[in-house]
């Protein structure tokens, strides 16, 4: 595969397909660590219409470290219930989310999505090194030893290869090339990567409003009607979402039809109340790829895996691909091992296969068309409310396999995520913990002599990029005073007792490479570490005064 002589090959460090959050999220990250980043995106424009309508705190960490937390949180909503109810519209469960979860946020935010992607849009934009090529669509791959080479051509108004625009195809090549592409990967289809189905493939039809006036709707609400199952939720501050599980004898044609719309929405809104601005059918998969990587091309966010959205994990999932793979990529282009990314999908494939799993079990509960077992469900659930038994919360796996530390007794941090709370820094300043320890490497000490007589180890963790922070440390202390944070909830403390530790190595997403449960074994944790990340260049730390 060659490009045309009229149009030499552009180069990258990185190639991304497609240019939705997944997309945007590791270009943003990539082009931060200074690489350069090609972006091939098939449509002219942004979308300006929402897919995704939920993100958790988790998402809203990596906004917060790409410094747009603040400015996304404007177009969102944040929701602290979520009910699930039966045709009569008794709450068969009553799901409660905090406004400062394990990340630092709240947990459950409700979005208009282009505010998300105009704003990840700008940061993309105003990022040195990130080019991003709108209007041609991705049409051929390869690779050789150590590049790969994407022809592009110029793409119709429907995302599709324009005819006729073979003699205006454009070469690209690159170390590494990511497949951001959705769904329909034609990167995915073009290696021959297969999937693994789970089996839940739901026909519905997704209905999107703009609030002209107050009207006053369920925010977050799941209706187990056998004759009707339909989810009504905000999407952020002016818009609200209906979405209806179709029969299969309703055509496209007729699901989508205005006036048959507005049938189905009449028992809680109006043409008075709001603006019909999107109604798509959709259907909800369940499917995984089997494989995230092959050679020089690897593959995040919908074109890894699609799920059903009643965990509100698509979008959020495939921004913890981003995460995980970008800083993976910004070491092995600096000179590290390239195994490294083979832990990329030894990490994120069982994480999302979980969370996949537990979607399908929720979608078939909420989806029960039979009525006699839509009403033994509600029977149960009903019971179960009655005895005052609260929904068991469904806990996000870490990684159990990976880049982490060896597995170690007592150990049991290790592949967690780290947590984010309230630190002061310097004394005085409450501060998110993440806005002090930065984006990098991290060793988090317990008090200031755990690490005490390891200059060596400290010397060499820093070499590799590590920045390190101590509880409590006193600023006339023989550590710089730039190392000491307030834990001025105690949070970190309880951590620390929790997981029987007095130090902890973090990676740059936030999971817990390995924990040290003695100041000597910190130094054996360290060396490790340090080994697992070399050879490369040295980065400067991250760590913010």
């Amino acid at each position: 595969m060659n490009a045309p002589a009229s149009r030499p090959a552009e180069s990258y460090d990185v190639l991304i397909v497609g240019y939705g959050p997944a997309g945007m999220v590791l270009s943003a990250l990539l082009g931060s660590r200074g690489h350069r980043v090609g972006v091939i995106e098939r449509y002219a424009g942004l979308y300006n219409l929402p897919r995704a309508a939920t993100f958790d705190d988790d998402a809203m960490r990596l906004l917060q470290k790409l410094g747009i937390a603040e400015r996304v949180a404007v177009g969102t909503r944040v929701q602290r219930s979520y009910n699930w109810c039966n045709a009569e519209g008794e709450t068969l469960i009553g799901n409660e989310f905090s406004d400062f979860g394990r990340s630092g946020w709240p947990e459950f935010n409700m979005m208009f999505q282009p505010v998300l992607e105009r704003e990840l849009d700008d940061l993309c934009r105003r990022t040195p090194g990130v080019e991003i090529v709108r209007g041609r669509v991705a049409t051929d791959f390869r690779q050789t030893g150590d590049a790969v080479e994407v022809v592009a051509r110029p793409a119709d108004e429907l995302g599709r290869a324009a005819t006729g625009s073979e003699d205006r195809a454009q070469g690209y090549t690159a170390r590494f090339a990511v497949g951001c592409d959705g769904g329909n990967s034609s990167l995915r289809s073009s290696l021959g990567i297969e999937i693994d189905d789970y089996g839940f493939q739901e026909p519905w039809l997704v209905c999107d409003f703009r609030l002209t006036r107050e009207v006053d709707l369920p925010m977050a609400l799941q209706y187990g009607d056998p004759e009707q199952p339909t989810s009504i939720i905000s999407i952020g501050p002016h818009h609200h979402r209906f979405s209806f599980m179709l029969d299969e004898a309703v055509s496209s044609a007729e699901a989508v039809d205005p006036a048959q719309v507005w049938q189905r929405v009449k028992r809680w809104i109006t043409p008075e109340d709001a603006e019909l601005i999107r109604v798509a059918p959709y259907t909800f998969r369940s499917t995984v790829a089997r494989e995230w990587k092959q050679g020089r091309f690897l593959l995040a966010g919908d074109a890894a895996h699609q799920m059903p959205p009643f965990l509100g994990q698509g979008m959020c999932s495939g921004l913890r691909d981003a995460h995980n793979l970008a800083w993976k990529l910004d070491l092995v282009l600096r000179g590290a091992d390239e195994k490294l990314l083979d832990t990329y999908a030894a990490e994120r494939s069982p994480h999302v296969r979980a969370i996949t799993e537990k979607a399908v079990e929720l979608g078939r509960i909420q989806t029960i068309r039979d009525k006699r077992a839509a009403r033994l469900r509600d029977e149960e659930l009903l019971r179960r409310k009655r005895a005052a038994q609260l929904p068991e919360g469904f806990r996000f796996p870490g990684y159990d396999a990976g880049f982490l530390a060896a597995a170690a007794p007592g150990d049991s941090a290790r592949g967690k995520l780290f947590p984010q709370a309230w630190v002061a820094h310097p004394p005085g300043r409450r501060q998110r913990f993440d806005d002090v320890s930065g984006s990098g490497w991290l060793l988090l000490a317990r008090d200031a002599a755990v690490i005490a007589d390891r200059n060596d180890d400290l010397d060499a963790w820093r070499t590799v990029g590590g920045a390190v922070l101590v509880l409590g440390a006193s600023a006339d202390s023989e550590f710089e005073a730039g190392t000491a944070i307030d834990d001025v909830d105690d949070a970190y403390r309880r951590w620390f007792d929790e997981h029987a530790c007095v130090a902890v190595v973090v990676r740059p997403d936030w999971y817990v490479y390995g924990s040290a449960a003695s100041a000597d074994s910190l130094g054996t944790l360290l060396r490790a570490c340090v080994s697992d990340l070399c050879p490369q260049r040295p980065v400067p730390s991250t760590l913010q005064a």
